[in-house]
């Protein structure tokens, strides 16, 4: 009796890449979920600085341009306000290096102009598009548009 090991081998191959780009897959939207909790948490409590750490250049430049127009009598807005940012990550959508996610957000304050005080919005839907840099996921933009 003879045992043809070529087919077997191919449908073990075939088995664990499969399994192999599951994982991945799985890794990455793990790794993203945790990427735009950190960077939520601090982008919406106005801690730009601290958000930088989970952004790409691009983004880094715009936080820097949010917090140049920051005044002491926004700080006091925040400080003084018994709301507080909250949010859920909903949908995850992953296309290759870059993904979406959608933030349920509610209690955020937001400067709709410049010079103005920030306003409270007490819902609110957010898309952060992410991007995978060295390796890495990184919020790349943070829009109220999809």
């Amino acid at each position: 009796m003879k045992i043809r090991f070529l087919p077997i081998i191919t449908l073990l191959f075939c088995a664990f890449c499969s399994c192999s780009t599951e994982n991945e897959e799985n890794r990455d939207e793990q790794e993203i979920q945790a990427i735009v909790d950190s960077f939520a948490t601090q982008y919406y409590c106005w801690r730009f600085k601290d958000a930088a750490r989970f952004s790409t250049e691009k983004q880094v430049q715009h936080l820097r341009y949010l917090s140049s127009n920051v005044h002491e009598s926004d700080i006091k807005t925040l400080t003084s306000s018994s709301e507080r940012p909250e949010f859920t990550i909903g949908e995850i959508d992953i296309t290759g290096e870059t993904a979406t996610a959608t933030l349920k957000l509610s209690n955020i304050y937001q400067m709709d102009s410049l010079g103005t005080a920030p306003q409270l919005y007490k819902e609110a839907t957010h898309h952060l598009l992410l991007t995978k840099e060295n390796g890495q996921w990184k919020v790349d933009n943070v829009s109220s548009k999809k």
